[in-house]
């Protein structure tokens, strides 16, 4: 028979790790760097956030502006290749299905207004074949001639659709579209990130139109993929934003140097001046001679 004091022991001993309960799988963490697409003050493409970022598609984005960059040279978009870092402890399986990317667009320091900030989140990846979210539309316009345009992708079959986001105040304007889960699926979808490794992932979102109307005026834009699950784990990504602050100004190219004759061409040119005067002066003793022998008739 097991005598109390025993079963008193047993129970202290086995008890606390039965309420604890098994221990929660570690969360996954991703950081976004830009690669291509927009220039930082030093003239460098490949741009890290310095600033640990929320999420876009959480309630606020309390950090704003930075790094610091030359507004993009803009043609009929500009397409922005993002590198996905595993930042965190865990390795990162990549689901087959994906959400789409969320984006942000912002104006501030234009004289008059209040700064401006639109986000639109990237739509959920469906399940069991449903058909995933659209992505959002948020967009502000403000004394502006131009009928700003923004449009976000609709869900596919189990992936979410693209955000948009546009902000457009006197005659400033900026807007943002995000990659949709199917656009990202052939770089990210079943794919496993070890802790350190990384994916580029070209057109991971667009600045599809920008015009600068007030050197003051700073133009910040952003995007960031939202928390999804995968292999038990759920997986966050920080936020990317940056500050276009004015256009590049680009010096001229330096005139080129003043071409040097090459040797063979100088020695050409020497002998040619040493034959003309030889020429000359026999020209000339000829004709002095000519003069003397008509003297002497």
């Amino acid at each position: 028979m097991i005598r109390p004091a025993l079963l008193t022991a047993l129970a202290l001993l086995f008890l606390p790790p039965l309420l604890a309960g098994p221990s929660p799988a570690e969360a996954g963490v991703l950081s976004l760097t830009l690669v291509s697409g927009v220039t930082d003050l030093l003239g460098g493409t490949e741009i890290q956030d310095p600033l640990l970022q929320e999420s876009l598609s959480g309630s606020t984005l309390t950090q704003l502006g930075s790094p610091l960059l030359f507004d993009p040279k803009m043609d009929l978009l500009t397409s922005l290749t993002v590198r996905v870092t595993n930042t965190s402890d865990a390795a990162v399986l990549f689901p087959e299905f994906l959400p789409g990317v969320s984006v942000l667009s912002d104006l501030n320091a234009i004289p008059g207004y209040s700064s401006k900030l639109n986000v639109g989140a990237g739509g959920a990846a469906g399940k069991a074949g449903l058909p995933g979210a659209d992505g959002a539309i948020s967009r502000t316009v403000l004394d502006t001639s131009y009928d700003l345009l923004v449009e976000g992708s609709p869900g596919t079959i189990s992936n979410g659709g693209g955000g948009a986001a546009g902000t457009a105040v006197a005659e400033n304007w900026i807007a943002m579209k995000g990659a949709s889960g199917e656009d990202l699926a052939p770089y990210l979808a079943g794919k496993t990130l070890n802790p350190g490794e990384w994916i580029d992932v070209p057109n991971f979102a667009f600045i599809t139109t920008f015009h600068r109307a007030l050197d003051e005026a700073r133009f910040a834009f952003g995007f960031d993929l939202p928390t999804f699950n995968s292999g038990g784990i759920s997986v966050t990504t920080g936020a990317w934003t940056g500050t276009c602050t004015g256009p590049m100004i680009e010096a001229p190219p330096p005139p080129p140097p003043p071409s040097d004759v090459s040797e063979p061409a100088s020695l050409t040119l020497l002998v040619t001046g040493l034959a003309l005067g030889a020429t000359r002066r026999g020209l000339s003793r000829s004709r002095q001679k000519t003069r003397e022998d008509l003297a002497g008739v």
